[in-house]
């Protein structure tokens, strides 16, 4: 039991509660903007990736084309 003045945790006590506290908001705040990026983790998980390889068959379709007409 405490009998000294004041409460036990007056002081330097309550300093870790509140730096774990905010230590967990800040990684739910990176993790929230790494997943609404659509990056994923270690670059997994971009839902664009399909319409990159379209774009990239589209423009090779156009430089073929390209070198048949200088044929």
């Amino acid at each position: 039991m405490w009998w000294g003045y004041g409460h036990p945790m007056w002081g330097w006590g309550p300093i870790f509660p509140i730096m774990g506290f905010i230590f967990m908001i800040v990684m739910i705040v990176m993790v929230f903007r790494m997943f609404s990026e659509r990056s994923g983790m270690c670059g997994f998980g971009r839902h664009d990736e399909v319409e990159d390889l379209k774009k990239e068959v589209r423009e090779l379709r156009s430089e073929i084309e390209a070198l048949r007409k200088a044929k």
